[in-house]
């Protein structure tokens, strides 16, 4: 299992042709996911640890997700509120 999939976050395609595809955080090639509270790339903030993502979700960051292998390789940014969280008991 990839270190993406490893944080236990996950959310869906909401519309289009892809709807129901499941999302993963989008690692870059530089091996960092991407938090932002914007679109825009000047207010991108790399994160390097997936462990840390919970953490910038939980303030409110939006976080960069796809899924290569389901096709929806173009990374999302998609608001904490559509991103399931993994359970602790």
């Amino acid at each position: 299992m990839s270190a993406d999939r490893d944080a236990g976050l996950h959310a869906f395609v909401a519309r289009g042709t892809k709807t129901g595809t499941l999302l993963y955080p989008h690692k870059h090639r530089d091996g960092s996911y991407v938090v932002s509270m914007t679109r825009f790339e000047k207010d991108y903030i790399k994160v390097a640890n997936s462990a840390d993502l919970l953490d910038w979700l939980e303030k409110g960051y939006r976080l960069r997700m796809s899924n290569k292998e389901g096709g929806a390789a173009s990374p999302s940014l998609i608001e904490p509120g559509k991103i399931f969280r993994p359970v602790v008991m």
